[in-house]
């Protein structure tokens, strides 16, 4: 089904490139059924291939393929998968290699700064979408199982807020390594990111604002 999808969004996208056609994301989970640390040597060797195929599709029509956000114990996992794309020989050349990045995660800042080190040493730039994150309660319900110390995410809606700000600052400020899009449906996020985007420093299609289809 994400082949199939590719193909689509790619025919549909004909004549345009990854910054002006639509673009597709995946769920690394859903390509694999062990997508976990215990199972790491199996997500090198069987899940890799199936994303650099992918990849490679995605860079034949010319479209953007971002690798989704999941759980925060998956987040190490997928930058190394992401490395791994980014000093592929067949996808040389690329700017449609994408991330994303989840505001509400303590981590997320740092995340930023690796990103931004990661395409200046891989000559890439990246399309980095940036989300405030989807798996809260989990993320708490598990944390307090697991007897944690303290959360991996933000416990106050106004601190991830003002990391998703602060992590949008610093991807406006590397455009020759990064392709921010910003996701979000908060109207005063929008705002103070079009603001921090200075139309005398940033061109347009520099960015983007992404939402969810209908909202």
């Amino acid at each position: 089904p994400t082949r199939r999808s590719s193909d689509l969004i790619g025919k549909a996208s004909a004549g345009k490139d990854v910054y002006n056609g639509p673009g597709i994301s995946i769920k690394l989970s859903a390509l694999h059924p062990r997508y976990q640390r215990a199972q790491i040597d199996r997500v090198h060797d069987e899940l890799y291939g199936k994303v650099l195929q992918l990849a490679v599709l995605a860079k034949n029509y010319n479209i953007g393929l971002n690798i989704d956000a999941e759980e925060s114990e998956r987040l190490e996992i997928s930058l190394e998968l992401l490395e791994r794309l980014c000093f592929e020989p067949a996808l040389a050349d690329w700017k449609g290699i994408g991330f994303v990045i989840q505001a509400y995660q303590k981590r997320c800042f740092y995340v930023v700064d690796y990103v931004v080190d990661l395409a200046k040493r891989s000559n890439k730039r990246l399309m980095i979408r940036l989300v405030k994150g989807a798996y809260w309660d989990s993320e708490i319900k598990k944390a307090q199982i697991d007897g944690m110390t303290d959360y991996p995410v933000f416990t106050r809606k106004v601190h991830t807020d003002l990391s998703y700000i602060a992590c949008a600052k610093k991807l406006l400020d590397a455009p020759e390594l990064i392709y921010p899009q910003f996701a979000t449906h908060n109207a005063q996020t929008l705002a103070t990111i079009y603001h921090l985007a200075d139309p005398a420093k940033y061109y347009a299609g520099q960015y983007e604002f992404q939402c969810l289809h209908g909202m």
